[in-house]
């Protein structure tokens, strides 16, 4: 999307008057805007060949039934010759019927008509499958008024893709009265001036786009406790009231220039003593709307088959005469229509009303571009208006309303998730679980679902143990009021509601006693998604009620509260183009269908946004478990960076440790040895001189067990066990009974499924490191030893083990439950990606247990593999140290210790502290792509992963797979350059979209 946006300031009342002779009236800026010779030639042409029965017949819209199906085509193409209809407003169906239904009856038409949308929360409201826009109360919780703007503007772009010139919206009604049976939600709120603004905004967008907005009800349907559908209310206010609240919005509206206003029905005795609908009252619509507030622009009637007007005799004559424009969806058009010829006929209606009545009409159907109709398109119809556009600006609206009503303790968004033991309860939710499993993206949540008071009540004995309680409430059925202050008692509460605003008050015992209150709107994906994240501090919270809700919030309260976390959001939020990252997912699939994996996870940030999180293929080649963003891969040598590196960080930035440190000060095998003067420095470097690999597990095999060697160039017996592409090791020896165990015993770890090692053979591993061949020269030589070593450091100055003191000090805190050790001791087997069928050592297919030989042999924690994680859990390490040593709004890291491990480069490598990083040489093959800037920072994994951090772009980029299923001798993932050609297409991606998609 090739589309900067910006803040528009849009002058509110910028009009154009007429004459002197008559400056109360306002013209319309889509009026004014038009070419008024050719208007008038096109007007008059078509006027010209009217016959007054044809002209009266463009003063009608019909409601028409959205199929498209031959016997309701046959239908409405009747209506539209026999009664030459001026336009039509088709009810619900689907985008195609509906396309496929205008382009027919504008076929059939003499005078092309007027498409028009009763759509106030866009096609929606109407059509199946597109986006679902949120409702007015919603939006008027926004304090972006530019939103509503684009919101317009997008409306009005979906709109003209299916033929229509008319949208029935923005409903401006003040909704002042909680009990108001039809308007509620559908307006923008109590506050006139607010109403007035957010209403403009939205049809300006509108109309900048080419479609008319029509506001209503006029004037002003918020105060009533009737539905005119059914009857006709009554407004009893003085004029004063009327023009402080009700009509305030309209007239703002006028004098801003708009084009379209409909008028209600409802009985207002300060307006017209006579006891008759206002659509059908000369004293509302002509005195009041056209000479007082001075409307120029076209005026409908609210729909005419409503019971609050349909009993009316001679309804649509009196409509005319009262001075609308434009009669809506009569009950029985045909003989609404014989009754305003008759009046024509009996000069009830002069031929001069139809005639300036018909010619106005007409000038707007220029206006709109009905003369040069084309049909529809039906084609990849639903792609065009389902754009990923639409869908980041629906987001948008969506992030920009939640609003955090009461934050008593400041306890949103949460924090010290380390010392927080968090339930979610959804009360009354139907099968969409998207709050709750936004919530788990961030934190370890257990999730509770119950219908009413009595489920929840039975949850309290299994909430006894948790700490902070979020309880959500997702209809208006049942009240769990009672039950929320008996579960959560001396707990921290947050409320969060899914509902209208007014429905809050069944809630008010709880509302009260809880920490905080979010409240969401509407029980939609959208608003579960970004309540979520308002709740972490995924985005920003400044939405504000746009209603009070009584004894418990006035309008304008909210709570403001900062981004400290990962959002997640689309492309778009941080300026690409969804589809330029589509090409992702044909490299991934290009390598599963090679075989050089069977799945993987992807995921990319950028800005502190995750906008791509996506899992493909299966945990293995059969495709009968496919992979989930919820997966658990074991990240191979990802670890030295992910868990090694921020635990000497810590170490570092506590001075417990320094660089220059020997690593022999807290490894006494290495005292004494040629590796006495090894540094912390230099084993970040891999420039220790030590080798690239000793095979750790050799001294827990029993030698005895087997005759002649251990491994052959081919294959046979006994050498079955493919070890790499070029030897094949032996299946028949045994280990030393007294290091490896098949069966469970005290001082023995699982080492896999039915074997464990004696948690002693980790000081046979190190001694063997001590006594291993040192290298003549230091030089850069990657080595998994250097990073076992640094884990005994840390150990030994953290007093605890490494999984232990980075659980303490950073995943638990960052909420990266899945991101850690031995995962089977927190996790079931089903939920980890397997790696290899290990023949050799383990005789099994390894899943849950780590792949690394040497981490296995120690237990499964070592500073060189080990760890396993999701994707989305090390996003937040990784952002933690793009924010310079903060996440969550905690300080982790100093940023002084950040810079230092982040930035600093080996002077005789491309190896950074820990980091791998970008080759700067040209003949040497590098670790990223191309366009990969030199200050990137990460690094990948033996098992088909890789992380990059790059902080000139703010970007992070991971890639986690299993590729050594079934056997480490797949390496179709480098053959294929997978990981890299992916980085390259994120910055390409950047490169080509060229702007950013964000509103200020």
């Amino acid at each position: 999307m090739k589309k900067l946006i910006s803040i528009i300031i849009l002058p509110l009342f910028c009009f154009v008057t007429l004459t002197a002779k008559d400056r109360s009236k306002t013209i319309p800026a889509l009026y004014q805007s038009a070419d008024k010779a050719k208007m008038n030639q096109w007007v008059d042409s078509v006027f010209d060949r009217l016959t007054m029965d044809e002209r009266i017949g463009q003063l009608f819209v019909v409601v028409a039934d959205g199929s498209s199906s031959t016997s309701n085509t046959a239908k409405i193409e009747g209506q539209v010759r026999d009664l030459n209809l001026g336009g039509v407003l088709f009810s619900k169906g689907t985008p195609t019927d509906q396309a496929e239904l205008t382009n027919a009856v504008q076929r059939v038409a003499k005078v092309p008509l007027m498409i028009s949308l009763d759509g106030e929360w866009g096609l929606s409201m109407r059509l199946q499958n597109t986006t679902q826009f949120p409702r007015n109360m919603m939006l008027g919780a926004i304090q972006n008024d530019s939103l509503l703007y684009y919101y317009g503007m997008e409306v009005a772009r979906q709109c003209r893709l299916m033929g229509i010139q008319v949208n029935f919206a923005p409903d401006m009604d003040v909704n002042s009265n909680p009990n108001n049976p039809v308007i509620g939600n559908r307006s923008f709120g109590e506050d006139p001036e607010r109403v007035a603004q957010q209403g403009i905004m939205y049809s300006k967008g509108l109309e900048a786009g080419g479609v008319m907005a029509v506001s209503k009800h006029f004037p002003g349907h918020g105060d009533t406790s009737k539905d005119s559908h059914y009857t006709l209310p009554l407004i009893p206010h003085s004029r004063e009231r009327l023009d402080e609240v009700e009509i305030l919005p309209f007239d703002r509206y006028i004098k801003a220039g708009l084009s379209g206003i409909m008028t209600a029905h409802l009985n207002i005795p300060a307006l017209d003593k006579k006891t008759q609908p206002s659509s059908l009252s000369e004293n509302v619509v002509t005195d009041l709307l056209q000479n007082e507030l001075g409307f120029t622009g076209l005026i409908f009637t609210d729909g005419l088959q409503m019971k609050g007007v349909s009993g009316e005799d001679n309804h649509c004559v009196r409509a005319l005469l009262a001075g609308n424009d434009i009669l809506l969806g009569p009950m029985y058009p045909a003989k609404e229509y014989e009754a305003v010829k008759k009046a024509v006929a009996d000069k009830t209606l002069s031929e001069e009303l139809i005639n300036e009545k018909c010619k106005k009409v007409l000038a707007y159907k220029y206006i709109l571009g009905v003369n040069n109709v084309k049909p529809v398109e039906t084609k990849d119809l639903e792609k065009q208006l389902n754009t990923p556009y639409a869908d980041w600006l629906n987001r948008e609206l969506n992030k920009s309303a939640i609003t955090l009503l009461k934050d008593d303790v400041s306890i949103v968004p949460l924090k010290k998730l380390d010392e927080r033991k968090i339930a979610a309860i959804a009360v009354g939710a139907t099968s969409d679980r998207t709050f709750q499993n936004t919530l788990k993206k961030y934190a370890d949540v257990t999730l509770f679902t119950v219908a009413d008071n009595e489920g929840l009540l039975k949850l309290k004995k299994d909430l006894e143990s948790y700490n902070t309680i979020i309880v959500s409430v997702h209809n208006n059925k049942g009240n769990a009021d009672a039950a929320i202050g008996n579960i959560s008692e001396g707990k921290n509460l947050i409320l969060t509601f899914f509902v209208v605003p007014y429905r809050m008050t069944s809630y008010s015992q709880s509302v009260k006693s809880a920490d905080a209150v979010v409240l969401a709107y509407e029980n939609t994906t959208l608003a579960q998604e970004f309540a979520a994240q308002a709740i972490f501090g995924g985005n920003v919270v400044n939405g504000k009620i746009p209603v009070s809700v009584k004894g418990l919030f006035k309008v304008g309260n909210g709570v403001d509260t900062k981004k400290v976390r990962l959002s997640y959001n689309l492309p778009e939020a941080v300026g690409i183009q969804s589809n330029k990252l589509d090409s992702i997912e044909f490299i991934v699939n290009e390598g599963i269908k090679g075989q050089a994996f069977p799945g993987c996870q992807v995921l990319i940030a950028k800005d502190g946004v995750v906008i791509y999180d996506r899992s493909f293929g299966s945990f293995q080649y059969d495709g009968k478990r496919s992979v989930t963003n919820d997966d658990i891969y074991d990240i191979a040598s990802m670890t030295k960076a992910s868990a090694t590196i921020p635990a000497i960080m810590k170490l570092y930035d506590e001075k417990k440790i320094t660089l220059n440190d020997p690593l022999s000060n807290s490894v006494p095998a290495l005292k004494g040895t040629d590796k006495s003067d090894i540094t912390v420095r230099q084993a970040l470097f891999h420039e220790t001189g030590l080798t690239s690999f000793i095979p750790y597990y050799m001294d827990a095999i029993d030698k005895t067990s087997y005759a002649g060697k251990l491994f052959d160039r081919s294959e046979g017996s006994p050498f079955l066990a493919e070890f790499d592409a070029n030897t094949w090791a032996r299946t028949d020896y045994k280990y030393k009974s007294n290091l490896v165990s098949s069966k469970p015993q005290d001082g023995f770890l699982p080492l896999a499924d039915g074997l464990y090692v004696n948690r002693a053979y980790k000081d046979t591993i190190l001694s063997s490191i001590a006594s291993s061949t040192l290298r003549k020269r230091k030089s850069y030589l990657y080595s998994c030893l250097n990073f076992m070593l640094l884990k005994e450091v840390i150990e030994k100055e953290a007093k605890e083990d490494l999984n232990a003191f980075v659980q303490d000090n950073f995943f638990r805190g960052l909420g990266a439950t899945t991101t850690t050790y031995n995962p089977l001791t927190k996790f079931d087997k089903s939920q980890i990606v397997p790696t290899e069928q290990d023949d050799f050592l383990r005789k099994q297919l390894l899943q849950g247990y780590v792949h690394d030989e040497g981490a296995a042999f120690m237990g499964g924690i070592s500073g060189n593999a080990g760890l396993f994680s999701n994707a989305n859990d090390l996003a937040k390490l990784y952002q933690m140290w793009l924010n310079k040593g903060v996440y969550g709004d905690e300080r982790y890291l100093s940023e002084k210790t950040c810079n230092l491990f982040t930035s600093t480069q080996s002077p005789t490598s491309r190896r950074g502290l820990g980091f791998d990083r970008p080759e700067p040489r040209t003949s040497k093959s590098s670790p990223t792509s191309i366009s990969t800037p030199m200050n990137t920072y990460g690094h990948t994994g033996f098992t088909g992963t890789c992380f990059w951090i790059d902080p000139d772009n703010k970007l992070i980029y991971i890639f986690l797979s299993n590729r050594v299923y079934p056997k480490r001798t797949h390496k179709g993932i480098t053959g294929l350059a997978i990981r890299s050609r992916i980085q390259e297409e994120i910055y390409k991606a950047i490169k080509t979209s060229n702007g950013a998609t964000t509103i200020n």
